[in-house]
């Protein structure tokens, strides 16, 4: 496997832990205060963005076009998501976690567009 590949899939390994490890965070904060916390559609979205972003790796790896396609929609919308929890996150962790992860989707994203097709990468990582 070439180092290109392993290095995906280890960012999308922290993206989607550092989804789910956010979790609990989130519900913390919905829990304590219901006036500018995370709603709780935005803490099963984590989880879910969290979830698919780790089921896709080994397809990714195979060279899976579902798994491309799994990674860069889950990667977008947490993008959005991050982006939503710098402007409107009700604390500093939320604004600084957010910001590290909508920087690393994007990077995540560009990369995931410059594979010309997952079968091909994969072709090219093995030879």
């Amino acid at each position: 496997m070439k180092s290109g590949l392993r290095r995906m899939a280890v960012l999308l390994g922290i993206l989607g832990i550092g989804d789910l490890v956010m979790v609990p965070f989130m519900l913390a904060a919905n829990h304590h205060d219901s006036s500018g916390n995370p709603p709780m559609a935005a803490v099963i979205l984590g989880a879910v963005l969290g979830a698919a972003t780790l089921a896709s790796i080994p397809g990714l790896l195979q060279g899976r076009r579902w798994a491309f396609w799994v990674a860069t929609i889950s990667r977008g919308l947490d993008t959005v998501s991050a982006v939503l929890g710098v402007f409107a996150g009700p604390g500093t962790l939320f604004v600084v976690v957010g910001a590290i992860t909508a920087v690393l989707s994007i990077a995540c994203i560009v990369a995931l567009t410059r594979l010309s097709s997952p079968r091909a990468a994969l072709r090219r990582a093995t030879s």
